[in-house]
């Protein structure tokens, strides 16, 4: 089983070009046969950044 272990401050994503933020995972820590650099990459500054402005725009959207 691979891992991708828990870093301050890092989010991993998925290692595949153009896939648009909404449909982007992010997550700090995993486990499995999958979780390999292969299928996963750490994630940019702008990701994060694009991600967490996407979630605040969903929340405001739910209120």
């Amino acid at each position: 089983m691979n891992t991708l272990e828990k870093k301050d401050g890092v989010y991993y994503t998925q290692n595949i070009d153009n896939l648009p933020i909404e449909e982007r995972v992010f997550f700090r820590e995993g486990k499995g046969v999958s979780a390999t650099n292969e299928h996963y990459r750490v994630a940019t500054e702008d990701e994060i950044a694009a991600w967490k402005q996407w979630l605040k725009e969903q929340e405001e959207k739910e209120l």
